[in-house]
């Protein structure tokens, strides 16, 4: 029988050259010693597990995954740093740390303004004792026309109070109505005391606000000064 070069299941026999099966198995071998994909040869990975022992190793065991690990070359030196994952305690520092700091640039910020708002606005010490005193003054006159308030309620309150004694003496009962508007100035009279009050106060904050600002000004002034007479190296 003639041979075709099949074999039992009919698939035909290739002799496969020689020089063709020394390049598979060199090809073979040198996959074999590539890297794996993701990874770099020659590299070690250095990480402290929670007793303080170093070790290093291809792999990082995923429990210490989230702590500080350095990659190491064939010579031992640090080429890769990942810091630990930080804990909700040092975030929460952080940001406590961040608001502190934005905190003191805001107000550090409020004061420069402050201080340009100063320097616009007046030019001597004169004219802002002038502008203290001006809103001082302004608040007094309120406090005169609430006196004068007071004043006319009290008369008022002092009429009703007139009725409500006859009426006692009298043997009459206080109409409601008489008990209430005594009652009503009162309140009234009481009120406007307390606005008073409020207003000499806001006169104090007024001299307070102004002694501060004069003694800022004046070292404001000062330190133009000495930027004046210091020479430009």
């Amino acid at each position: 029988m003639e041979d075709h070069g099949l074999d039992n299941s009919g698939v035909r026999n290739m002799r496969i050259p020689t020089w063709l099966k020394s390049c598979s198995f060199a090809l073979a071998g040198l996959m074999l010693t590539l890297p794996v994909p993701g990874e770099s040869a020659g590299t070690l990975k250095k990480w402290v597990d929670e007793n303080g022992t170093v070790h290093y190793g291809d792999r990082i065991p995923p429990r210490y995954a989230r702590e500080r690990i350095e990659t190491l070359n064939e010579q031992g030196l640090v080429i890769e740093r990942k810091e630990a994952a930080k804990t909700p305690e040092q975030i929460a520092e952080e940001r406590r740390q961040a608001a502190r700091a934005a905190e003191e640039k805001r107000r550090r910020e409020q004061a420069e303004r402050r201080d340009r708002v100063l320097l616009d606005t007046f030019t001597n010490e004169d004219e802002m004792i002038m502008t203290r005193n001006g809103k001082i003054e302004a608040v007094e006159a309120v406090i005169r026309v609430t006196n004068e308030r007071i004043k006319k309620i009290r008369e008022r309150q002092a009429g009703l109070k007139k009725r409500a004694a006859a009426l006692e003496r009298a043997g009459k009962p206080i109409p409601d109505k008489l008990a209430r508007r005594i009652a009503e100035a009162e309140r009234q009279i009481r009120s406007n005391l307390e606005y008073i009050r409020q207003r000499r106060h806001d006169q104090e904050l007024i001299r307070q606000k102004f002694q501060a600002d004069i003694e800022r000004f004046r070292e404001l002034k000062a330190a133009q000064a000495d930027e004046e007479v210091t020479p430009t190296p």
